[in-house]
């Protein structure tokens, strides 16, 4: 399992990044764009933050940050994460997280259901961003799986 969710997190890391890059060279207008990226890559943090039993992720879910503090954020996240994954001293994650939610609701997962949670939310984000930059005639980054393993194979 270790391995898939390494896999996993590289994938989402490179899916991220194209959509950083894309934000970063085009004139883009509307800002729920960067709003919803910055959405996905606080999430990564506050999940992490979460199965590390940390503190609050001093990053807010919903703010307007600018490109190079989201380019900072994608890489930090994105090492700690990687990091974390590295680190993981079974090979399941199958450990069991008691955690409340940003509304102070307590709820239990294991770690495993919270990776698949991290990748997938961050693929459902990518979407709304490719919906809303295809209204102001943008062409969105490929960014499917198929696309990645391709790649990467």
């Amino acid at each position: 399992m270790k391995n898939y969710f390494k896999g996993l997190f590289k994938f989402n890391e490179w899916a991220n990044h194209r959509y950083l890059v894309c934000l970063e060279e085009a004139d883009v207008k509307n800002d729920r764009l960067p709003i919803l990226l910055g959405h996905l890559i606080s999430s990564q943090i506050v999940w992490l933050h979460r199965i590390k039993d940390l503190p609050t992720s001093p990053f807010p879910l919903w703010e307007h940050y600018k490109l190079r503090e989201l380019r900072s954020m994608l890489e930090e996240s994105t090492t700690n994460w990687t990091n974390y994954l590295e680190d993981h001293r079974f090979e399941t994650f199958e450990e069991m997280i008691f955690y409340k939610n940003s509304k102070g609701v307590k709820y239990e997962n294991t770690i495993g259901q919270i990776i698949t949670h991290v990748i997938h939310h961050g693929t459902y984000h990518r979407s709304q961003m490719a919906v809303l930059m295809k209204e102001e005639n943008l062409i969105p980054p490929i960014t499917d799986f198929i696309a990645y393993a391709r790649l990467n194979s």
